[in-house]
């Protein structure tokens, strides 16, 4: 691999230095630029350093001081959507200009995402676009989770174009996060990029986290949160101890999950007052919180590194990374990227921000200063609060459209069964022949897997078997990766909503042959129930795309006998 040279702006700058006016505050173009690549390159060294410990961390935690493994260049294969959402969220600023709308968004990550490269909320937003859903929507509880923590790790562009104008930050960023989330999961990423914008002019860790706590709604769970993390840290010297009582709180009372904006959020915070500005160990105590290693170390390290300047970290933890970024996972864009010409970008695109928004440049070219209008933090308007019965209601509101959607996928296959839910990305078809067996039906699983439903009437007295019919899809030669992608899924069977059976459906190398599970439905005899059959997608971390998962059936058929079955 060809090395490139590190930035020469490491070289140029010392300690930056930032004067305030009573209405505007200046920044050079130099120090902008440090700054802005030392959260890219922040964010990077955090995330690298987490990925081996995601959801694995264990607790009391693991002695870590360095890389497991020290890399020469950043690559997005592993976990890297904290990196690639930005960046995807930077080409929407550069090809819709300054304020695209959330249908433009999802239109983006449509054309450049690869369905096996997002997870959770992300992964849900986007198939419900494909579905026709449109946001904000895509991200309602119901619709989504809301409470998660893909929002929060995704839009630090928003406060990095926006430096010193908090405001600005928390309203690009709350458009940007209610794609795939709600309530407190987009509260983190409005108070992420208000951390990062109000990082530019702030040196101080307490005053910068109350500044970008003062933009949250008024009542915001995420608000309360902050609180706490900041009054445990005046009482609490070791920072265990604020971890403790941070998962007590709201894992253990509250019931959020490992994947909570939150609870992700507090570990964020942990590792910023603890680590007292020393970048490594910073994100260590960011990473050994636990929950989302690798979000929360990467979304720390993006603070810090944004308000300390790439000048000022502690060159081990960046210069490893030859200002190398090696792009898998994002369509259109080079396979290689400079990190450097990456936040050149985004300054760029915070000159145009700056000025919109009632600012001035002086000078020219690497000589410019940016007079940056102040702000007074406005709290965002918006309440939006989780009710079990705005769940529910969202979710009914969105099974039957799904329902509805797909009425017909079936009608051509076996109008008997219902399909309930599969993935628009690439539509259920009936195909006339596949591998051997004619009138195929071909779905591939979505976000909620692909569901068919049928009511039985099982005789009294019989033994009654349901004999399946499938197959998977071929191999896929990954062009990114140069590997094959192995086709494979999960069958799952239920009746009346309790599991009775799963079937692995995958062979060894991936070569294509039809399969005739049975499952035994007899201690139903007698009785009408409701059955369903659920193909699930079976991906593994490195995999790209969702069609490999697609899943084959070639009828379903009940058998009942007299006798069971001898070899049962």
């Amino acid at each position: 691999m060809k090395k490139i040279a590190v930035m020469v702006l490491l070289l140029v700058l010392a300690v930056p230095v930032i004067t305030s006016g009573a209405n505007t505050r200046k920044i050079t173009c130099q120090e902008y630029l440090d700054k802005v690549y030392g959260g890219w390159l922040g964010k990077i060294s955090g995330l690298t350093l987490g990925v081996p410990k995601e959801f694995s961390e264990p607790w009391p935690p693991s002695d870590v001081s360095y890389f497991a493994e020290v890399p020469d260049h950043f690559a997005d294969l592993y976990s890297g959507d904290d990196l690639y959402f930005p960046l995807l969220a930077q080409v929407c600023l550069r090809k819709y200009g300054l304020h695209p709308t959330q249908e433009q968004y999802l239109k983006e990550w449509d054309v450049r995402l690869y369905t096996g490269r997002i997870w959770g909320a992300n992964r849900i937003a986007l198939e419900h676009y494909r579905a026709g859903i449109m946001p904000p929507k895509t991200g309602w509880p119901g619709f989504n989770g809301g409470h998660d923590i893909d929002a929060q790790i995704g839009l630090d562009t928003m406060g990095w174009v926006a430096p010193g104008m908090i405001n600005t930050a928390a309203g690009m960023a709350d458009v940007g996060a209610h794609l795939m989330c709600w309530g407190d999961g987009a509260d983190g990423a409005v108070f992420v990029a208000a951390l990062l914008s109000e990082a530019f002019f702030t040196s101080d860790l307490e005053p910068l986290i109350r500044k970008g706590q003062s933009v949250l709604p008024s009542g915001s769970l995420y608000t309360e949160m902050v609180d706490d993390i900041l009054r445990w840290h005046r009482e609490q010297q070791d920072w265990r101890m604020t971890r403790q009582l941070l998962a007590r709180k709201y894992s253990e009372e509250k019931k959020l999950n490992d994947i909570a904006a939150v609870i992700n959020g507090g570990a964020v915070l942990t590792g910023l007052l603890y680590g007292e500005k020393n970048f490594g160990r910073t994100v260590i105590i960011a990473m050994q919180c636990r929950w989302d290693s690798d979000c929360n170390a990467s979304t720390a390290g993006g603070i810090l590194g944004t308000m300390l300047g790439a000048s000022r970290i502690e060159p081990r933890w960046v210069q490893i990374f030859h200002d190398t970024y090696e792009n898998y996972c994002l369509r259109g864009l080079p396979r290689w990227l400079r990190i450097s010409d990456i936040a050149r970008e985004t300054a760029d695109i915070g000159e145009k921000v700056i000025l919109e928004n009632g600012g001035a440049v002086t000078g020219s070219g690497e000589n410019r200063v940016f007079l940056v209008p102040e702000q007074n933090a406005t709290r965002l308007a918006r309440q939006e609060v989780f009710t079990p019965e705005l769940v529910a209601k969202n979710e009914q509101e969105m099974e039957a459209y799904y329902k509805d959607k797909l009425k017909s996928a079936t009608s051509a296959w076996d109008p008997q069964w219902q399909m309930l839910m599969a993935s628009l990305e690439n539509p259920p078809q009936v195909l006339p022949a596949y591998m051997g067996r004619s009138k195929v039906l071909k779905a591939q699983p979505g976000f909620a897997a692909v569901i068919l439903e049928r009511t039985l009437t099982l005789a009294p007295g019989k033994n009654h078997y349901l004999r399946v019919g499938v197959a998977h899809h071929p191999n896929i030669l990954n062009e990114q990766t140069g590997r094959p992608e192995i086709g494979k899924w999960m069958l799952e069977v239920q009746v009346d909503g309790q599991k009775t059976g799963e079937y692995s459906v995958s062979t060894q190398g991936g070569l294509v042959v039809w399969e005739d599970p049975h499952f035994d439905l007899s201690a139903q005899a007698g009785k009408t129930v409701k059955v369903r059959l659920i193909g699930w997608s079976n991906m593994t971390d490195v995999e790209f795309f969702g069609a490999s998962q697609t899943t084959y059936w070639s009828g379903i058929e009940l058998i009942s006998r007299d006798q069971p079955e001898p070899w049962r």
